[in-house]
This record gives C-alpha cells, structure tokens and sequence, in this order.
C-alpha cells in the first residue's frame, strides 16, 4: 500500500464529537489533541498530503492556520456524502483512488468506506463503519486517532519515520505556531514592565 493523500474527517476522529453550544445553539467550543496535529505534521512531513473534510464549517478556520486543505460536504449542495468530492481529490491532487486514504467515524462518512480500498475509524464507531474499515484503530475519537495511526503506517512500512527537523519545519509555517510564539512574545514584554 502506498499513501500519497491523507483525507481526514474532523468531528468525532480529531475531536471526541462533542460540540458545546452558546444559548442560541451557536457552537462555541470543541476539544482538540495537540498530539494530532503533531502526527499530521508528521504525515506531510513524509511527502503525504493531508486534507480535511467535514460538513461543519466551523472547522475551516482552524485547518486555514494550519496550512490544511479543508473541504465541507455542505458545499456540494449534497449535504453530508464526502465521497462526492473524491474524483475532485483526484484532478486536484493527482492521486489515484488507490493512494487515498480515508479515516472517518460516522454513518455520514459510510460512503467514503465504500468507495476506498483504504480506510480506518476510531475504536468508537458505530459497527456499520467499523466493518467497513481496513483499520479499526484503538483509540476513541479526540484520544490520538492520528497518533496511532502514524505509528501503524510506519510500522507497516507505509511512510517513512518523518525527522524532527522536517517537523519542526512545517511547523514554523503554521499560522497556530506564529499566533502561539506571539503569545510568549506578548507576555515576555509583560513581565519585563
């Protein structure tokens, strides 16, 4: 098996699912893993392309600042089949179906698990997704999903074992990273007043 694009859902496998909402229904608030986000630099670091997909919106921001592609089902006017937008990922990106790879959590995403070889879930899908999956994975949903699944991919020899320096660099370009060491800078002029 060879990976050349990583296409993420975001709800329920880089967060646990939940969404806390203001009085008014507004989300406001989702729990993401640091650890993640590491593992994703870790994946384009090998030369794999990594992408978002959900049907909520609210996530574009976040994969804008971290220099990911993102893409919402809504958008397709479909609503919620993400595998409408697979020949799209193709033409975009070069890559053959056979050198996709999907990791989904919800019924939602059943499609995208018909439609490539190549598939994984978090250990706390519904069963329909779980027997579809190439991979269950053993962590929940926000609990190192992308973590474990980096450390399967090198285990199995799918990529290589990215190096801190290639890490480190992505990381820089992030908007997250500059926004964070902006934050040190802000509180560094703080206590020297």
């Amino acid at each position: 098996m060879k990976i050349k694009l990583l296409i993420l859902d975001v709800d329920g496998v880089l967060t646990d699912g939940t969404k806390v909402y203001d009085k008014d229904h507004i989300p406001i608030y989702k729990r993401f893993k640091c650890k993640d986000f590491t593992a994703i630099k870790r994946f384009a670091a090998t030369g794999i392309k990594v992408i978002m997909i959900s049907g909520d919106s609210w996530n574009k921001p976040m994969a804008h600042k971290r220099n990911i592609d993102f893409y919402c089902t809504r958008d397709k006017g479909d609503g919620l089949d993400k595998s409408i937008w697979v020949d799209e990922f193709e033409k975009t990106y070069g890559v053959p179906k056979s050198e996709m790879f999907f990791i989904g959590d919800d019924y939602f995403d059943l499609s995208m698990f018909e439609k490539l070889k190549w598939t994984a879930c978090p250990s706390d899908a519904p069963k329909t997704i779980k027997e579809a999956a190439s991979f269950v994975l053993n962590s929940r949903g926000g609990e190192g999903c992308l973590v474990e699944l980096y450390d399967l991919a090198v285990e199995k020899e799918v990529v290589k074992s990215a190096t801190m320096e290639e890490v480190i660099k992505l990381d820089k370009l992030e908007e997250t990273s500059k926004e964070m060491q902006s934050n040190i800078d802000d509180v560094a002029i703080l206590s020297e007043n």
